[in-house]
């Protein structure tokens, strides 16, 4: 283990926020850097555990900015495929545990997008996914209609949903009238960059978005008849002119 990654945890072992936002800003760096160099990487990865460790438990920090820099250095260690290979199963079934509660409780806009993105960029085992499916399907809705308005948020939403599909798609599509109502709807919506985002999103997981008969008699409980009728027709234009 490097003496920078020694500096580091002693950092963010620190109580306050100088001492925390500093390890973080050198954990990021690390971070860039270790893309680049391999003996940087393997060091990350041997020190993997006890960082993961500190970044769950700050992920949910009420102070915006360490909950921040925690959540973008936590998108890190679990995308990078030499580190999620070293982080023992516990730390993976907390970090799946924390970021849903994440999402859905917290009041800070930064927080929960940075939450969903986090989603949308892991590469950790399908196994482990499937055993958190429901939270984190409940997570993701959640962003999809965010309380906050916001649209950054709602956009990592659906490229989380198109990272579920590629990794799950049984269960994404067992699911499809839970999650692909809150993208419908969007079709509809009088910001372009929103339509444009769910368009692309419906139809990079199209095979999913078509779910059986019996799910789709649920999709009008959610939409309106007009509304149903536009998605319909949106949708039908879409699959037909489109090929993936």
């Amino acid at each position: 283990m490097s003496d920078e990654i020694r500096e580091i945890q002693h950092l963010l072992s620190c109580g306050d926020k100088f001492s925390k936002c500093s390890g973080y800003s050198s954990l990021l760096h690390f971070q860039e850097h270790a893309t680049l160099n391999a003996s940087s990487l393997r060091s990350l990865s041997l020190s993997s555990p006890s960082i993961v460790s500190s970044l769950i438990s700050d992920i949910s920090n009420p102070d915006e900015e360490i909950a921040a820099q925690a959540l973008k250095c936590l998108g890190f260690m679990i995308y990078h495929p030499s580190i999620v290979s070293s982080l023992p199963l516990d730390d993976v079934n907390l970090v799946l545990e924390s970021l849903p509660k994440l999402i859905t409780t917290t009041k800070l806009k930064s927080a929960c997008n940075l939450g969903v993105w986090c989603i949308s960029v892991q590469q950790l085992g399908e196994s482990l996914l499937a055993t958190h499916f429901h939270s984190l399907l409940l997570a993701i809705v959640h962003a999809l209609d965010n309380p906050m308005g916001s649209l950054s948020t709602t956009f990592e939403a659906t490229q989380a949903v198109m990272k579920l599909c590629g990794q799950l798609s049984k269960q994404m599509r067992d699911s499809s009238h839970i999650w692909a109502p809150p993208i419908y709807r969007r079709l509809l919506s009088t910001d372009k960059r929103e339509r444009d985002a769910s368009e692309r999103c419906l139809l990079k997981v199209k095979t999913e978005v078509i779910p059986p008969s019996l799910d789709l008699s649920k999709v009008p409980k959610t939409l309106s008849a007009t509304q149903y009728k536009v998605v319909n027709l949106q949708y039908s234009h879409m699959t037909s002119s489109c090929t993936l």
